[in-house]
This record gives structure tokens, C-alpha cells and sequence, in this order.
């Protein structure tokens, strides 16, 4: 089995710059393993609260009405949603899965709008989020705070295909960028992720179902000098902790930027 004081090592190097936070589970079989550094710490949690907004409105997409784009956009928005004209009518469903897929920003309006915060906020604590703030906010629909662990814990619930099989699908299919999906490959390993933005910040949290078994990662981060730089090495931080757990992670890919 892995030495833990080998995989605590890797997780603690990603840390050895200021302002960075994670926290990792892998399970192979009967054995597991957890550390983090810093896990407890709040950061801002940017398009993570996502996840919330999805579980939140998940039970109520087949009852809400459908959404023209010209009302969900703004012209000053930068979104997915240019790319369909004005007058297009979007269902519910489809806006739910263009949040989470796409991270797009006025879909979480949209949908901040129909769920409400104090469901967010419900989502999230059910979630075992529960260090957690949450906020409204007239761009991205929510911001606030959330640890490394309790990014873990929201991305668990999200993923959970029997309770939110539309939040879970849309994750399975997001726009994969070079941070965790850095250090896996399409092939070997199944990735389901929600990575986050903002000035001097870069959030990336995932499950990795490997044939040997799956990690659970959450990298969280602020006041960073060049976010490329952070994703790039939440990447080979998910690279070593897979080959040091002997998961099989034989080349990078990034959808962003195909190898």
C-alpha cells in the first residue's frame, strides 16, 4: 500500500506557496487514506458554489419554466450563452447543465434566481459543507467562502448519481481545463469536476474514478501571483499522488489544450 507519509509530502509541496489549501481521499479496495494541508482554512470559493446553486434547484428543473436567452444574458456578460441567438428558448434543464458543464456565469444568475439562498445554503449545509458562507451577488448569482474539505464534501454530494443525476451528468461532462485533469488520462480514468476563478484565485475540486479505484481532490487557493501556474501544479500534484498510489495516470490530457 502507499506510504502516507510519502502522499502527505506530495499534498503539503502543493502548499509551500502562501494562500494555497487541499484535501485529498483515496480509496483502493479495503485501504484509504486522507491529509490535507490547510484543509480547514476558508478561501473564496468562487464557481465551486455552483454545486450548491445545481443541488439546490436540481428537484425543481421539471417544474420551471423554459428561459429565453436575450432574458438569462447580458451584453456585457462573457458566456456560452452568445453563441444562440436572442429569441432561443433554453428549458430548464438545459440551463441547469450549461451552469455546471460550461461554469457559466448568467446561468447561475438564472438559476440563483429560481432556487433562492437560504435553499443554497441548505444544499450546501446537507452536503456536510458546513463551513460555508454564501452570499448574493447581482454578477455570478452567489459568492462567499468554503474550505478545502468542505469543497470536497459538495462535490461528493453533486457527483452522487442516485440523488442528483442531472448535476452529476453535467459535472461528468464539464469543460475540462489543465488543472487536475492535468495529471489523468480520458482512457484510464473517469473525471467528474468543478473548477473556480477569480482574481488571484483558482479552485479545482474532483473525483477520479481510476480501475484501482478513486481520489477524491480538492486545491483551493488565493492571493496567487499567476493562477496558470497554480492549475498547472494542482496537476502534477494529482499526477504524483495517483502514481504514488499506483492509480495508473499515464499521460496528461486537458480539453483546453489537447496534448
Amino acid at each position: 500500500m502507499p506510504d502516507p507519509a510519502t502522499l502527505q509530502g506530495i499534498v503539503n509541496d502543493f502548499a509551500r506557496e502562501p494562500g494555497r489549501s487541499a484535501y485529498v481521499v483515496l480509496r483502493i479496495g479495503d485501504w484509504s487514506w486522507s491529509g490535507g494541508i490547510n484543509a480547514d482554512e476558508p478561501q473564496p470559493a468562487a464557481s465551486l458554489l455552483k454545486l450548491a446553486i445545481g443541488m439546490a434547484i436540481e428537484d425543481r428543473l421539471d417544474s420551471l419554466e423554459s428561459a429565453r436567452v436575450s432574458d438569462v444574458l447580458r451584453p456585457t456578460d462573457v458566456s456560452v450563452l452568445h453563441s444562440f441567438s436572442a429569441d432561443r428558448e433554453l428549458t430548464a434543464h438545459e440551463v441547469h447543465a450549461l451552469m455546471l458543464s460550461a461554469s457559466d456565469a448568467p446561468s447561475a444568475r438564472w438559476a440563483t434566481s429560481r432556487a433562492g439562498i437560504p435553499a443554497i445554503t441548505a444544499a450546501a449545509l446537507e452536503s456536510g459543507a458546513d463551513r460555508i458562507e454564501i452570499v448574493p451577488d447581482d454578477d455570478f448569482g452567489v459568492l462567499g467562502t468554503i474550505t478545502a474539505r468542505n469543497a470536497l464534501d459538495l462535490v461528493v454530494a453533486a457527483t452522487d448519481e442516485a440523488r442528483f443525476p442531472a448535476c452529476s451528468h453535467a459535472l461528468s461532462h464539464s469543460v475540462v481545463n489543465s488543472r487536475i485533469p492535468l495529471g489523468v488520462s480520458a482512457p484510464d480514468i473517469v473525471v467528474a469536476h468543478k473548477s473556480g476563478t477569480l482574481a488571484g484565485v483558482a479552485n479545482d475540486v474532483a473525483h477520479l474514478t481510476c480501475r484501482e479505484g478513486d481520489a477524491w481532490l480538492a486545491f483551493l487557493s488565493k492571493d496567487q501571483h499567476d493562477t496558470l501556474v497554480t492549475g498547472y501544479e494542482m496537476g502534477l500534484c494529482t499526477r504524483a499522488l495517483l502514481e504514488c498510489a499506483g492509480l495508473q495516470a499515464v499521460r496528461s490530457l486537458s480539453f483546453a489544450h489537447p496534448l
